[in-house]
């Protein structure tokens, strides 16, 4: 249980504002609804310029180009980026949460998440990708940009042909947390949950099978929930709750209910773990990149691995213990999951910060991910006078 008594009146209200918040999925909206034509998405806070991203994420924006058919291969994407003719923009921004290196474009397809009591409480995820080649992992492959014209040509016009079904994301979340998902690295249940739910929408055969087989597509959707309970506790305008978090392979940043949409951000470290194979353990590791980092900031992932034996067993007791230390600075209980929730900054140890469940991508954007750990955020972020 959270120390509730020792949180402040102004974070407590933000806190319960997440907590009450309800999520529900209504259908799937295009990005180009919610940002400029030539503007790109990407995850964690700002960067002073293209050239200070890291190749992950240059490579992944290079497939988007090259999917929406604003390029015609690498060589030009990389111009009209160098060039500034194509921008790039934080997603959220724009309310959007995008995983790992995953680079959001106009034409891409988004999970709608909305409060159901309050529908200015709203937030967008990509589709996830599935397993195989994927934009997310920051590879430029011809096999990648194949994937993004599937997903968002076929799949995500089905899903929205599906019509706006009001899709309980707590009660997904819940059943995950039953069965020992964390709701981060370990999403199996929630996704076969989530198949289920859209099995009535009439979708076609090869988006069910696609559903059916993609152990985490509970992932993303779960983002966009967690971002919208973010959003309801910033409408708040008050305390020192944590209603962004996300890196983006350089820097790692965060912004308070006080201050929503001011970024504080700082270089970062890339996440340890356990490599997929022998061969992959050498390789140099990306910094931690992501708006994953949205789940454990709520309460999820690293801060829930004690509900995740299996996942917990392959991470090891002391990554374990160390990214459960975090926990009493958890601000309330949420009503439905009955689970602490909402991170106080006043309450973070600077010297200890919080840690996100998270792959391991090859820095050098060659190989894709190399591994599944966990990272921190940077103490240096918590340095709060109060």
């Amino acid at each position: 249980m959270p120390n509730e008594h020792r949180v402040a009146t102004d974070t407590r209200r933000a806190a319960e504002a997440m907590a009450y918040a309800d999520p529900v999925w209504r259908g799937v909206v295009r990005a180009g609804e919610l940002t400029k034509e030539r503007c790109l998405l990407h995850a964690g806070p700002p960067l002073p310029g293209v050239e200070a991203h890291c190749p992950p994420v240059l490579n992944a924006a290079c497939a988007a180009l090259i999917f929406e058919g604003m390029a015609a291969d690498e060589s030009e994407a990389r111009r009209l980026l160098a060039s500034g003719e194509v921008t790039l923009s934080p997603a959220q921004d724009h309310g959007i949460v995008t995983p790992l290196a995953a680079v959001v474009s106009p034409s891409m397809y988004l999970h709608r998440v909305v409060d159901r009591h309050d529908a200015d409480s709203v937030a967008y995820a990509p589709l996830s990708e599935g397993v195989g080649p994927a934009q997310r992992f920051g590879q430029l492959t011809p096999a990648v940009v194949a994937r993004l014209a599937w997903m968002h040509r076929h799949f995500g016009p089905a899903l929205a042909a599906a019509g706006a079904l009001d899709v309980d994301v707590l009660a997904l979340a819940e059943a995950g947390l039953a069965a020992g998902d964390e709701l981060h690295g370990r999403v199996g249940v929630g996704s076969s949950a989530l198949a289920k739910a859209l099995a009535s929408a009439g979708l076609d055969a090869d988006s069910r099978a696609f559903l059916d087989g993609n152990p985490q597509s509970f992932l993303n959707l779960w983002m966009a929930a967690c971002k919208m309970m973010m959003v309801a506790a910033a409408r708040v305008g008050q305390g020192n709750l944590l209603v962004a978090a996300g890196g983006n392979g350089v820097d790692f940043g965060v912004q308070f209910s006080h201050a929503p949409g001011v970024w504080h951000h700082h270089p970062t470290s890339a996440p340890e773990g356990v490599a997929l194979s022998p061969a992959l353990a050498d390789i140099a590791v990306l910094p931690a990149i992501g708006d994953s980092a949205v789940i454990d900031a709520v309460g999820f992932g690293a801060l829930a691995l004690d509900a995740a034996p299996e996942q917990a067993a392959l991470l090891g007791d002391r990554f374990v213990n160390s990214m459960l230390s975090s926990r009493p600075a958890l601000a309330v209980t949420h009503p439905r999951l009955g689970r602490a929730v909402g991170l106080d900054a006043l309450a973070i140890d600077a010297e200890c910060p919080p840690g996100v469940c998270l792959a391991m991508l090859d820095a050098a954007g060659e190989v894709g991910i190399v591994g599944r750990g966990g990272a921190r955020h940077p103490g240096a972020l918590y340095k709060i006078d109060e």
